[in-house]
């Protein structure tokens, strides 16, 4: 589901203030019956606590169960904890792989999904620590996520893929999915996933092309709401994208090896296929890969000695393209962005670590400030930022 961006972080007195004005105002209305009816006071508390509480609260009662069970409060609960000034709901996922040798030769290898709090890693929590999560193990990856879900593959030795899953983090559950018809062994394949606002639906899009021309061939688009897949039968002759980002409702794509002018974007919920304007760059890129950040499409655009990060304020308008970030780098340096606040400050992982980067608001320079953030995450791991949601992996 989409929600605006949230806005920047406030600083830690400014918090503080907060935090203490809200729990005056709800003291308030605790003390005066005839300002709210009980309940609504009851679920405006709720939906403020993390999953971690609710889960406990559960089993309080049926009652409870009940209440913190329905469509309507999972919704208003994603919802707030989305646009939460402080992002305590956020989370980061930590994904390592790694293999280990033994004395007698045998390889162990391993895999490791862990998660830490945004916000520990934003206001200098020290140490930020990781909670560890299910134990896939090596066959796993993650294909995408959209509000606390994640696609999760099982694969094969060879990368080709046997089972998909739905998986929440947060509630700690697992749904296989139906096979979808179109067997993806020998073949290339990408994956989006995102929630169709207009159907009240998450849908997966399965993308797959036949060697040696890299075409695509097949489009299939898993629903939640009915667990079943669904063939496009049209669809444009074009390439297989290298990486897709599902933004407002569609899946978007760079075709033509990583360059071009235009992106590819398709939207499952009424199966139309359509451009949007990439910005110009600066010079020759080595590679083009498109991200998002709080609901918004942004790219990065790769050079020899630096990477600029761009976001489109306003979707669809082409003038709206802003460059955010300017990030030099050294060789074989990876620089990928993780956050874009509203204030256009990057969270960027590189073989440093966790980084902020920021505009200078006096002469338009890209400053890096000193100290880095204090996460004791793995280096090298791949990250996934989310939010803590009650929605389930087995219906939207």
């Amino acid at each position: 589901m989409e929600s605006s961006p949230p806005p920047p972080p406030p600083p830690p007195m400014e918090t503080s203030k907060r935090r203490a004005a809200e729990t005056a105002s709800i003291a308030s209305l605790t003390n005066d019956n005839s300002v709210l009816p009980i309940e609504l006071i009851f679920f405006e508390i709720l939906i403020r606590l993390p999953v971690k509480t609710l889960l406990k609260m559960r089993s309080v009662s049926k009652s409870w169960i009940s209440r913190i069970s329905t469509p309507e409060f999972v919704k208003a609960h994603l919802n707030f904890s989305a646009n939460n000034r402080e992002f305590a709901h956020h989370r980061v996922l930590s994904i390592r792989s790694g293999s280990h040798i033994h004395d007698d030769g045998h390889i162990t290898r391993w895999r490791y999904f862990r998660t830490f709090s945004l916000y520990a890693i934003l206001y200098g929590e020290s140490p930020c620590f990781p909670v560890e999560l299910h134990n896939f193990g090596v066959s796993y990856n993650v294909l995408g996520s959209c509000d606390g879900l994640f696609v999760i593959s099982k694969t094969w030795y060879d990368n080709d893929i046997e089972n998909l899953f739905l998986w929440n983090p947060s509630i700690r559950r697992l749904s296989k999915l139906p096979y979808s018809g179109i067997d993806v062994r020998k073949r290339r394949f990408a994956y989006g996933f995102g929630y169709i606002k207009c159907q009240n639906d998450y849908q997966i899009v399965e993308i797959v092309a036949s060697k040696p021309s890299y075409l695509i061939a097949d489009i299939s688009v898993y629903s939640l709401r009915n667990n079943s897949w669904k063939t496009i039968q049209e669809f444009p002759s074009i390439s297989l994208p290298e990486n897709v980002k599902f933004v407002k409702g569609q899946l978007h794509w760079i075709t033509g090896g990583g360059s071009g002018n235009n992106a590819t974007w398709f939207n499952p919920g009424d199966e139309k296929f359509g451009n949007v304007a990439l910005p110009i760059p600066s010079g020759d890129t080595f590679n083009w890969k498109l991200v998002s950040s709080s609901g918004n499409l942004c790219m990065t655009c790769d050079y020899r000695n630096k990477t600029d990060v761009w976001i489109m304020k306003e979707y669809g308008l082409a003038e709206s393209w802003t460059i955010v970030g300017s990030i030099p780098k050294f060789v074989n340096k990876v620089v990928r962005p993780i956050f874009i606040s509203r204030n256009d400050e990057i969270l960027l992982q590189d073989v440093s670590g966790l980084v902020w980067w920021y505009v200078s608001r006096d002469d338009g320079s890209f400053d890096r400030p000193e100290d880095q953030t204090r996460c004791e995450y793995d280096r090298g791991s791949e990250l996934n930022l989310y939010i803590e949601s009650l929605v389930s992996p087995s219906s939207p």
